[in-house]
C-alpha cells in the first residue's frame, strides 16, 4: 500500500513538473507584449494651390511642363516617412502596424497599414491629394504628426511644424 501511494505521489510530482516545464518554456520562447516601432525619418511638406483667375495662362495654348505640387483649388502633403522595427523586440514575428499621418486637426489625413519582422524598415512616399480645406493658406505653420499604432496601441509618433507651400499658377517658372 505504501509503495503504491508513494508511486501516485512520484507520478503527481512529475505532472507538475512536466506542466511547469511546458508553461516555462512558453514564456520564454513566446510572443509577448507589444510590438515596438520607431520613426527614423519623417520629412513632411504642405502645399495649396490656390484658385486664381489666370491659373493656366492668358494663351488659351496647351503648355507641356514638369511640374509638381497641387493644382489649384487642391492642398497636398508630401514628403517620406521611414518606420523601423528594433532588431530585438518581442513582440509578434510579423507585427501588423498603422500609420496615420494628419496635418493640423484633421486638415489632411493618410494612412498605411505595414507588417514588419523584426530588424526591418519601410519607407513610405507621402502622395496625398485633397480638395483644400478650409482654414489652410499658403505661409500657415501647420502640425504634421505620424503616429503608428499596433494593437490600438500608439507604440511611436513623431510631429514636425511646417509652413504651408504656396503656388498660384501650374508650370509658372517655365513660361517664357
Amino acid at each position: 500500500m505504501r509503495r503504491r501511494h508513494l508511486a501516485l505521489v512520484g507520478f503527481a510530482a512529475l505532472c507538475v513538473l512536466v506542466v511547469a516545464a511546458a508553461a516555462g518554456l512558453a514564456a520564454l520562447t513566446g510572443e509577448s507584449g507589444t510590438a515596438d516601432a520607431m520613426v527614423d525619418t519623417f520629412e513632411p511638406r504642405v502645399a495649396v494651390g490656390n484658385e486664381s483667375a489666370d491659373a493656366f495662362g492668358e494663351s488659351g495654348e496647351v503648355v507641356t511642363c514638369n511640374d509638381r505640387g497641387p493644382m489649384p483649388g487642391n492642398a497636398a502633403l508630401e514628403g517620406r516617412l521611414e518606420l523601423s522595427r528594433p532588431a530585438g523586440d518581442e513582440g509578434p514575428r510579423d507585427a501588423p502596424y498603422r500609420v496615420i499621418v494628419t496635418v493640423g486637426d484633421g486638415l489632411i489625413t493618410d494612412s498605411l497599414n505595414v507588417s514588419l519582422p523584426p530588424g526591418e524598415s519601410t519607407r513610405w512616399f507621402l502622395p496625398t491629394v485633397v480638395d483644400q480645406p478650409d482654414g489652410l493658406s499658403g505661409g500657415d505653420r501647420v502640425s504634421v504628426r505620424a503616429q503608428v499604432v499596433t494593437d490600438g496601441e500608439t507604440v511611436a509618433s513623431a510631429n514636425r511644424t511646417v509652413t504651408v507651400a504656396e503656388r498660384d499658377r501650374p508650370c509658372a517658372e517655365s513660361e517664357g
